[in-house]
């Protein structure tokens, strides 16, 4: 393999960089009769049967551990044999417990299929007949409580348990299940961070509190890639403390890889590089996979390599999609795909038809794909964790080789600086955020809303006397308990009301594990029947799925016909292999700093503010490159003859949301190529100091305006780190943490030299230079900031929108003229209208007070004297 990629190298003009060998590691093997005391004889059988050689001392450790009753997490490197934890304790659980049922959560469905078939492997070996049955997206509603009545083991997604398994606790089927659910298994626990970890923090903890109800009770087992304090980790995640077996007693054999950093051709382009690697290595008879952390790059690999393999027209390859799927040599893969297409995937990747696939870091996880040879790393991944998954996908059944490709990032440009980099940075720590006031209330909704779990668990019916408590079987956040007694009065606090709107009578379908935002499900009509192309976030569709966009799916392209932002849809027709671009407008970014909340503090000469933001995203239009040939389409659509079908009469996409940032103002930064070099210098030390998913926090340049305040002067331009996820995480806000500031001054003065300082004119580089030293000074907190602003007088005086200017709707993100503010029984209320829906200007709309939003620099705001019924302006230097 060295050689041929050596030939390769040399013909194609790439360059070989820096070279590592990851040395074998001899297995260590104890025997099964260590354990065998406390095990059943069913599960002796298993492991006689699975493990003739002997059990690895982390098996031994954790299997002991899950028998003497422990919660346990194994958290150790990739192919270590984690999955004997979860067979064990599973057989040995059912083979002792009466009725006992496991539930096995793996948090993707080709991860939860491929181990469906190995728990039934697991229950043959032990001589047992209990049933197995998988229960995801993919199974029709109809048929799940059947499986679920016969089945010992049911394997599901954890958003299956969110959205169908927990909802439907009238089900005695469901309520069956979970009065014997004895055992709880969940996989690569290192996934559970961010957004989808917050929520599924609280899912678990909703599962323990609905077992505890029915008079259930489970234990835990889970594993994890390695990642920094595990222990920590278990106990926020799931409410529990854990019995922690890592890789200091990992025994488990490894075979050698050759890792290479290499060079892109000269002038070359890196995708069609990707492309040319991936044809080569499956045209030697190798398997390979690409790993990238764009889906849209994903897709567009995947459609180059698909228009290489064979010579089908246009017209057959739009039509072709499932069928013969398994004969194409190297696919895409990423989140969002449909069941059908998923299963067709792994089916090509297991049984070794597929030489190869491109894919997000959706197949980091550990399912198997037999016999790879070659992975194709994409950059240097941004966190540590990431970086030993994408390898270890390789070298698994022998030797292995990974290419990693310099993408010109600056941590690529770190790590040609000093290699070792490579394998000496920190451990990835997860992030879970369990004070999130938005994500408590979506699972307080779920859980204590009338008519939710708590009530189905104990067949309470409206009106039986309430005693609401939470299960005292897991620790709860605080702050929990109030949102779930607000929920249960009817007396929700008005942050939340725009929430409670749009869940109805459904959040568990509304607001799901992964987002904090609903979801839009993309459709093209098959003659009578619409065929589902994926679902997306509104982030997602603001890059992949605009009004004209061309959206990929498999490699196949579809024109983007109409947004539905009502209904969440999307509805698209087949189209040819065109590349479209959104026309963005920098995010307009506007600090909040008079409200509530806001911290200031001085940095040397300069100031950083955290606080609340309003961030308004914008397409204008988009570039369609039709081979090489550009093509630009401005909004409004209407009838464009190169646009079939497509109709959008808005100037602007656009969407709203309010989050929360971390911005840097300086005096002496006023140039504004300055600014932005010096705002990705920010956003990259700090993925590097602290990493995170690059579509979590964005960053960009802010502006203060309609505010006094003497730190900020008036349309003062401040470089801003923000969390893109609606509602805010606060992970831009880990900037502040204890020694984090420093660690990323320390790294920007790094990247600032060695890639950064020809991007800044010479005359603007002792101020870039000081900025950055400024910012590893102790920070200074400005006292008095940002909250008289904000601050009504007295109870009876609310803050308001005045007639006569604009706000915007938080529920769909769109501008809203108020023309009055009236108060009637159910609270304050706006009338108005939306200036810019050309079709509807004359519509008369009532809205209540909080759901509509000040837009800095734009709305005037006073205040509604509700014991006058007088509407009172602000004072003149107070406009927002």
């Amino acid at each position: 393999m060295d050689v041929e990629l050596d030939a390769f190298y040399e013909k194609h003009g790439f360059v070989r960089l820096h070279e590592w060998t990851l040395p074998a590691r001899a297995p260590q093997y104890e025997p099964i009769s260590s354990v065998a005391a406390h095990l059943a004889p069913e599960t002796r059988r298993y492991l006689e049967t699975a493990y003739p050689r002997g059990l690895y001392r982390h098996q031994v450790k954790a299997i002991r551990a899950a028998a003497e009753g422990e919660h346990v997490l194994l958290a150790t490197g990739t192919a270590s044999g984690k999955s004997a934890l979860f067979f064990t304790a599973g057989i040995d659980t059912m083979a002792k417990r009466y009725k006992a049922r496991v539930l096995a959560m793996y948090p993707t469905r080709a991860l939860g299929r491929e181990q469906a078939e190995r728990w039934r492997q697991a229950v043959e070996a032990a001589g047992a007949s209990w049933n197995v049955c998988l229960i995801d997206g993919g199974v029709p509603v109809s048929e799940r409580e059947p499986l679920l009545r016969e089945s010992d083991v049911v394997v599901m997604t954890p958003d299956v348990v969110h959205t169908w398994l927990l909802p439907s606790l009238s089900s005695q089927a469901v309520r069956t299940f979970l009065t014997h659910l004895r055992l709880v298994v969940i996989d690569e626990v290192h996934t559970y961070s961010g957004v989808m970890g917050t929520n599924s923090a609280f899912l678990f903890r909703r599962l323990a509190h609905v077992a505890d109800a029915l008079g259930g009770a489970f234990r835990m087992v889970a594993a994890s890639a390695t990642i920094a304090k595990p222990d920590d980790h278990a106990a926020k995640l799931f409410g529990r403390r854990f019995c922690v077996v890592g890789p200091e007693d990992d025994t488990s054999p490894r075979h050698p890889t050759t890792v290479d950093f290499v060079a892109l051709p000269s002038g070359g382009d890196l995708l069609q590089a990707v492309a040319l690697l991936l044809r080569h290595v499956a045209g030697q008879g190798h398997r390979a996979i690409a790993f990238l952390d764009s889906r849209q790059r994903v897709e567009i690999i995947g459609s180059i390599l698909q228009r290489q393999d064979g010579d089908e027209s246009e017209e057959e390859a739009m039509g072709r999609r499932l069928r013969g799927l398994e004969q194409v040599g190297i696919l895409p893969y990423r989140s969002g795909y449909e069941e059908l297409d998923r299963q067709a995937i792994q089916r090509g990747l297991t049984s070794g038809t597929l030489r190869g696939v491109v894919s997000t870091s959706a197949l980091e996880l550990g399912m198997d794909i037999p016999n790879l040879d070659v992975a194709v790393l994409v950059g240097v991944p941004q966190s540590q964790t990431s970086l030993l998954q994408r390898i270890g996908r390789v070298g698994r059944h022998g030797p292995g080789h990974v290419v990693i490709l310099h993408t010109q990032t600056a941590l690529d440009d770190a790590v040609l600086a000093n290699p070792s980099l490579l394998w000496q940075r920190p451990l990835t720590e997860t992030v879970l955020y369990l004070d999130h006031r938005r994500a408590q209330y979506i699972h307080a909704m779920c859980l204590a809303g009338i008519g939710g779990e708590h009530d189905l668990a104990l067949n309470r019916r409206l009106g039986d006397p309430d005693a609401f408590q939470l299960s005292q079987a897991v620790d709860w956040p605080d702050g929990f308990a109030d949102l779930c007694l607000a929920e249960r009065s009817g007396q929700v606090p008005p942050e939340f009301e725009a929430m409670r709107i749009e869940a109805g009578d459904s959040p568990h379908r509304t607001y799901l594990l992964r987002d904090m935002e609903r979801r839009f499900t993309v459709e093209m009509q098959s003659g009578t029947e619409l065929d589902r192309l994926g679902d997306l976030s509104m982030s997602q569709v603001m890059r992949e799925a605009y009004p004209g966009a061309i959206y990929r799916y498999m490699g196949r392209c579809y024109r983007v016909v109409r947004v539905y932002h009502p209904s969440g849809k999307i509805m698209v027709r087949p189209d040819k292999q065109y590349r479209t671009k959104p026309n963005a407008i920098p995010p307009r970014i506007s600090p909040q700093i008079d409200r509530p909340g806001t911290v200031i503090y001085q940095a040397g000469a300069g100031f950083i503010v955290a606080s609340e933001l309003l961030v308004h995203e914008m397409v204008t239009g988009f570039v369609e490159y039709r081979g090489r040939t550009p093509y630009r389409f401005e909004y409004p659509i209407h009838h464009d003859p190169d646009l079939r079908g497509v109709q959008f009469d808005m100037p602007l996409f656009q969407r709203r949301y309010v989050t929360h940032g971390v911005s840097f103002f300086h005096p002496d930064l006023r140039d504004h190529d300055v600014l932005n070099a010096l705002m990705l210098l920010l956003w990259e030390a700090y993925a590097f100091v602290v990493p995170f998913d690059t579509q979590d926090v964005a960053a960009g340049i802010s502006r203060v305006g309609g505010v006094r305040n003497h730190a900020l002067p008036q349309d003062s331009r401040l470089i801003t780190l923000f969390d893109r996820v609606y509602g805010s995480l606060h992970l831009a806000a880990r900037i502040l943490e204890p020694g984090v500031l420093p660690r990323v001054a320390e790294q920007m003065d790094a990247f600032l030299h060695a890639r950064f300082w020809n991007q800044i004119d010479s005359d603007q580089r002792s101020i870039a230079q000081a900025w950055v030293s400024s910012l590893g000074e102790p920070l200074v907190p400005v006292s008095g900031e940002g909250e008289a602003a904000a601050a009504s007088d007295g109870d009876a005086r609310v803050r308001i929108i005045l007639p006569g200017s604009v706000g915007f709707v938080e529920l769909e993100g769109r501008r809203f003229l108020v023309d009055a503010v009236f108060f009637k029984p159910s609270g304050l209320h706006y009338r108005g209208r939306y200036p810019d829906d050309v079709s509807h200007q004359s519509c008369e709309i009532q809205l209540p007070v909080h759901l509509v939003g000040e837009m800095p620099g734009e709305s005037r705001w006073g205040f509604y004297d509700i014991e006058r019924g007088e509407v009172i302006e602000a004072p003149s230097d107070g406009a927002s």
